[in-house]
C-alpha cells in the first residue's frame, strides 16, 4: 500500500473514532441520585428512563453528567494492574471525591451501577473517594459502550478491607451512582 492511501486511510480512521467519541460528549453518560443537595433532573420516568426501570431503580431528583461535563471536572490519572489483566493500564477521569463534592453528597454509602446491572456497594468510611476514579479514558482513549464505557470505576488494588484481589468492584460500562444513608 502506497503512502498516500496509508495517510488518507489513518485520517479517515481518526476521523471515525473522533466521531464515535463525540456522538455521546453532550448526552448523560453518568447520573447521581440518593442523598444529595445538587440536582439538575427530575424524578425518573418509567418509559423514557427504561434502564432505570429495568434495574427498579427509582429516585425523585438527580445530577446528571455529559461526557463533556466530565471532561470539565479535574482529571486524575492511575496505572494500576490486577493479578487477572494483561498489563497494566493507566486511566484518567475525575475522582469520586470530586464528583461528591460536586452533588453535595450526604450519605454513607454508595452504589455503583453498570448498565448490566452489576452494583457493587462501598462503605465511604472505608474507602479513600480521592483514589477512586470514574476513568473517561484509558491508555490516553476515551472508553466506549461495548469496552469499559463510557465511565469505568477504577481504583488501585488492596485499597480497601474486604477487597478480593481480582477486580471486583471496578464497574465498567457504569451509568449511575446512588448515595445512601
Amino acid at each position: 500500500m502506497n503512502k498516500s492511501i496509508r495517510t488518507l486511510l489513518s485520517v479517515c480512521l481518526t476521523l471515525l473514532v473522533l466521531n464515535v467519541s463525540s456522538a455521546y460528549a453532550d448526552n448523560v453518560v453518568l447520573t447521581l441520585s440518593g442523598k444529595i443537595a445538587n440536582t439538575n433532573r427530575g424524578p425518573t420516568d418509567a418509559f423514557n428512563d427504561a434502564l432505570f426501570s429495568g434495574l427498579s431503580v427509582k429516585f425523585n431528583s438527580a445530577y446528571e453528567l455529559t461526557l463533556d461535563d466530565l471532561k470539565m471536572l479535574p482529571q486524575a490519572k492511575l496505572k494500576t494492574q490486577y493479578p487477572n489483566w494483561p498489563s497494566a493500564v493507566e486511566v484518567s477521569g475525575p475522582t469520586l471525591k470530586d464528583l461528591l463534592t460536586l452533588v453535595g453528597a450526604n450519605g454513607r454509602t454508595i452504589i455503583v451501577r453498570s448498565i448490566d446491572g452489576y452494583a457493587p456497594e462501598f462503605e465511604l468510611s472505608n474507602i479513600d473517594t480521592s483514589k477512586f476514579i470514574l476513568a473517561i479514558k484509558a491508555n490516553s482513549k476515551f472508553l466506549g459502550i461495548g469496552g469499559r464505557g463510557p465511565v469505568w470505576l477504577v481504583f488501585p488494588p488492596n485499597i480497601y478491607e474486604g477487597q478480593s484481589e481480582d477486580d471486583g468492584g471496578l464497574t465498567w460500562a457504569a451509568f449511575h451512582i446512588e448515595v445512601k444513608q
